[in-house]
């Protein structure tokens, strides 16, 4: 369940005792991560540290590669050990504890579970849970928590925070640009993120392997339409990806190519994760509440942006989830 602003307040204030009390912390999110995941894990990471904590920032997957220039990056572990014991567990960006990967589960004591997100369809897993949908992305919740401990928010802070609200805002494009995200962003501008920089390492700095992977993706580019709502579909295989000798993290960003057609309201990423298996990305452009796809197949997201994992052949898998994004489409206005 969501907070209001009053329990937003008491909840920080709970985190600060922990914090105070505790002395070893991991702080982690979700599998296949992208920028407000590794922007939030790394802004929250080095805070702790500037707080003189002992932090173990942890990740299943690597960090992508156009967010390894990101301060921090270079510390963030993908392993973990059964008797590894921590006072605390920070999980960002993640909305059920499932997505944080088979490895975690290793754990005997993570200590005390904190779940910071503002994805409405987050589960509530943790034992503290602050949950803010109204958020545009998990990074600004990290940065009214840092405000709330009055940590000195570094040029290295500032710059993963600034990257976690910039990516998941699609650059202030989306509508989850609301003025407080532009203040916050500003803010951490001040403090010492460079725009420029981080513009260019993020969007104009990508591997030859990633454009050539887009080619293949765009050509088997599908339109199909539904009650004059288009939807429009995309496939990455996992032969594509090793004629490009690349991975599933050089996808990322290729579902908007689908929603960007004209007249088209749902793209649809179908990326082979393993033979018989796919992760489905959803965007649209507001009237579908692609969320309610998602949570129907067991996944989670935002009204715009979801995913889920599904299993199956790929024409099966394809006709099962436009069927559902047809049925969740009919009637739909707001």
């Amino acid at each position: 369940m969501a907070l209001e602003q009053s329990g937003v307040d008491v909840a920080f204030g709970e985190v600060a005792e922990r914090i105070e009390k505790g002395r070893r912390f991991l702080v982690t999110t979700h599998v296949n991560p992208e920028g407000d995941a590794v922007g939030s894990l790394l802004g929250l990471t080095l805070a702790l540290r500037w707080l003189g904590k002992d932090v173990t920032a942890y990740m299943e997957d690597p960090v992508p590669y156009i967010y390894r220039f990101l301060p921090g990056a270079d510390t963030v572990v993908d392993a973990l050990f059964e008797d590894d014991t921590f006072d605390g567990c920070f999980v960002v960006d993640c909305g059920q504890k499932k997505r944080l990967g088979g490895r975690f589960n290793v754990l005997k004591s993570p200590g005390t579970i904190i779940n910071i997100d503002h994805h409405k369809t987050n589960d509530n897993f943790g034992d503290i849970n602050i949950i803010v949908p109204e958020a545009s992305a998990a990074g600004e919740i990290i940065y009214d928590l840092l405000r709330f401990l009055r940590v000195d928010i570094t040029p290295d802070i500032a710059t993963n925070l600034y990257v976690a609200i910039h990516t998941d805002t699609g650059s202030f494009r989306y509508s989850s640009s609301t003025s407080d995200a532009f203040i916050k962003a500003g803010e951490l501008v001040r403090l010492g993120a460079d725009p420029w920089e981080i513009t260019i390492r993020i969007y104009e700095s990508y591997p030859e392997n990633k454009l050539r992977l887009l080619g293949m993706a765009l050509s088997t580019l599908e339109v199909v339409e539904v009650d004059s709502r288009k939807i429009a579909t995309m496939v990455v295989t996992l032969d594509m990806m090793r004629r490009v000798d690349g991975g599933r993290e050089l996808t990322d960003g290729f579902v908007n190519f689908a929603r960007a057609i004209e007249g088209v309201e749902t793209g649809i990423l179908f990326r082979e994760e393993s033979p018989g298996e796919f992760k489905i990305s959803l965007r649209s452009k507001g009237r579908i509440d692609v969320s309610r796809v998602a949570r129907f197949f067991g996944g989670g997201g935002h009204r715009n942006a979801s995913g889920f994992n599904i299993k199956g052949g790929l024409e099966e898998v394809k006709m099962r989830v436009i069927d559902a994004v047809k049925e969740m489409s009919l009637g739909s206005d707001a």
